[in-house]
């Protein structure tokens, strides 16, 4: 896993910087507030901010000349959520699935460190799961996902030094964490028993793409901890494994 290194200091990286700042601030800021926040000069400000009113990422109130996010930003986001390849070719698939198996169905990607989930169907499948993220060591579709590279590139996604703790359950032990891998590698699926969220379970096994190697996709079958004590496990391992299959099928057909 490549380091990417500092981020540059460009003007994407800029308007990036300010959509985030009003996005977690939740209200409408001021140039010479948004300057201080981000140690950016006013006079690059103004002209970044004009951009990106004018592409509709931000928008301004014409009568306190205030900034906020502007909704249109949604179409860029639905873009990206409905035009990404994986997320066209298998979102009914899903959200049949998540029906059927009467589960919460995740598609993750990795990004660095972290599993990324592109696609989302069932009950906790809502839109704010979209972009959601979390640690591989604590990600059933990461450790999948990690499971299928070469064992020299695994210390890199391992718990490190530093590494919280996101719930009681989360494994900061690289050892076990080794040994989760390699269960993963031999049985085809993984499991996070409420390593992110005390509430939850999954088990995630690799979606094979055609000529993609090492796979990039894992699908997770997300169910809450009470109802998981009532499931058989072997039918969700077999279940997922099941899902990740057809879901290559379909894939495989789209190209």
């Amino acid at each position: 896993m490549p380091d990417r290194g500092p981020v540059p200091n460009t003007p994407l990286t800029q308007g990036i910087a300010v959509v985030r700042l009003l996005l977690h601030k939740g209200y409408a800021l001021g140039v010479t507030q948004i300057a201080a926040e981000l140690g950016q000069p006013k006079s690059s400000l103004h002209r970044l901010l004009q951009t990106l009113c004018q592409i509709g990422f931000v928008q301004q109130n014409e009568k306190n000349h205030r900034y906020s996010v502007n909704p249109e930003i949604f179409a860029f986001v639905h873009e990206l959520a409905a035009h990404f390849g994986q997320n066209r070719n298998l979102d009914e698939a899903l959200r049949k699935a998540a029906v059927r198996l009467n589960a919460s169905i995740y598609l993750d990607m990795l990004g660095g460190r972290q599993a990324w989930v592109v696609c989302a169907a069932g009950e906790e499948g809502n839109t704010v799961r979209l972009g959601r993220s979390g640690y591989v060591h604590c990600s059933s579709a990461g450790k999948v996902l990690v499971a299928q590279m070469d064992e020299r590139a695994w210390p890199a996604y391992a718990p490190q030094p530093g590494d919280a703790a996101v719930t009681p359950h989360t494994n900061l032990d690289p050892a076990r964490f080794y040994a989760q891998l390699r269960e993963a590698r031999k049985n085809g699926y993984a499991w996070n028993m409420r390593e992110t969220s005390v509430n939850h379970v999954s088990v995630a096994a690799v979606v094979r793409e055609p000529l993609v190697n090492p796979p990039r996709l894992a699908v997770a079958l997300l169910i809450r901890h009470d109802a998981y004590i009532l499931r058989d496990q072997r039918e969700m391992q077999d279940s997922v494994l099941a899902l990740a299959e057809n879901l290559g099928r379909l894939l495989a057909v789209k190209r």
